[in-house]
């Protein structure tokens, strides 16, 4: 009896139209949607970027249009050209489910905050951790989104008042 190969990660199909697929539809559909607003930003062709790619022009219309599978690799290789950072769009998609979110300022705050936070966190704690009830997320989560929101209120105000300053 033979087993079964795993193909690898570059050829894994992250988007097919009326496919079933390895994740859920809007995922999928999220990352071709984030591709073709990196791609419709980028000052380069769609002919440029296609070649980049190693593709033709039609082939990488096909794959925004869904048209075309979207694999791992042309999915990893598009996202370079493009300047799409991995953890970031993984993040928006997948966490938070809205791809537009990987431009919101908020996420690249939250995102610099994770290492450190969790590096303190690690080295503070000499006992393992355990998960937070509901209640004492939602209270974290308010807490924290709270401290943020002022800080950005304070900066702010800073900055107008440096404006209003008198000219010499």
């Amino acid at each position: 009896m033979t087993e079964p190969i795993t193909p690898p990660d570059d050829y894994t199909i992250v988007s097919q139209e009326g496919a079933p697929l390895l994740s859920d539809a809007p995922v999928s559909g999220s990352h071709c949607a984030l591709l073709r607003d990196r791609i419709n930003r980028d000052g380069r062709s769609l002919a440029e970027i296609a070649s980049l790619a190693g593709m033709s022009r039609r082939q990488l219309g096909r794959l925004l249009d869904g048209q075309k599978p979207l694999r791992l690799i042309d999915l990893k290789r598009l996202s370079a050209i493009v300047g799409i950072d991995a953890a970031k769009a993984v993040i928006a998609i997948e966490v938070i489910g809205d791809w537009s979110a990987y431009d919101e300022p908020v996420l690249e705050i939250l995102i610099r905050m994770l290492a450190p936070v969790f590096k303190k966190v690690d080295a503070s704690a000499d006992f393992p951790m355990e998960p937070l009830s509901e209640a004492a997320e939602e209270k974290f989560t308010t807490w924290l989104a709270e401290i943020l929101v002022t800080n950005q209120k304070q900066i702010r105000q800073r900055r107008d008042e440096f404006v209003k300053l008198p000219t010499l």
